[in-house]
């Protein structure tokens, strides 16, 4: 049975030590991005599309409220589309990018995140913030899901990463299954309660023994062998300066 010191001991963590990989997952091996330009430049006049999305398969990062052992037993799941409307708003990103509860929203840049378990409250005239749930790293390689640039495009960290001005949230309008979730992610010392630091150098990645991943064909890996093979994926150098 899963139990929080069993997640979160020591002989389960894995290090994800190059920021511009967890920054950007685009660049991370099993990432693929589609524009939204192949509604258009396959010179097709019966291609026909009221919405032109862009699509993203690869790792990506979610922020949640809940308890990482309800989340790692039951996955992620989304309400029913109840009408048209509605579906238009899980294709298009409506509200200026924003889907809100439309579908499981991801983000390829685990900085992104957390703003969404970050709460502030005011105390003699000081703001404090705390941290209050959890990132988590998922495996959506061989999933599709919405592509949707930044809807604040001139926001600190969209021009620190200006990558999330393509694509800042990644949006799946399916169930995520609790074995395509890697794990949780959190810099080193973190507490649980204080704030992330805003650009961290490494994250641990607390392993999530249900994982399951095939990265050669017919070969399954689960558990802490899976999840070591996308610990290496992030940690590999692509030659750039890393800030």
């Amino acid at each position: 049975m899963l139990t929080r010191a069993g997640l979160f001991d020591r002989d389960n963590l894995l290090c994800l030590d190059n920021p511009a990989n967890f920054q950007n997952t685009m660049n991370v091996t099993g990432a693929c991005y589609v524009p939204n330009s192949w509604t258009t430049d396959l010179g097709n006049e019966w291609v026909l599309a009221t919405h032109k999305p862009s699509y993203f398969s690869g790792y990506v990062f979610r922020a949640d409220l809940r308890d990482p052992l309800v989340i790692l037993e039951s996955g992620f799941s989304i309400g029913a589309v109840s009408h048209g409307r509605d579906l238009d708003q899980v294709v298009s990103g409506a509200l200026g990018g924003i889907t809100d509860h439309y579908g499981v929203s991801t983000s390829v840049c685990a900085s992104a995140t957390t703003q969404y378990v970050t709460n502030k409250f005011s105390m003699y005239n000081f703001n404090i913030w705390y941290f209050c749930g959890y990132i988590y790293l998922i495996d959506a390689v061989h999933f599709k899901g919405f592509a949707i640039p930044s809807p604040r495009p001139n926001h600190p960290i969209a021009i620190r990463f200006p990558h999330l001005r393509e694509i800042y949230e990644v949006n799946f309008p399916h169930f995520i299954p609790n074995f395509k979730i890697v794990g949780v992610v959190y810099p080193p010392g973190h507490d649980g309660l204080s704030p992330w630091p805003n650009y961290p150098s490494k994250l641990f990645l607390a392993v999530n023994p249900y994982y399951s991943a095939s990265f050669v064909y017919g070969h399954q890996k689960t558990g802490t062998e899976a999840a070591k093979v996308v610990a290496d994926r992030f940690n590999v150098m692509h030659g750039w300066v890393v800030v």
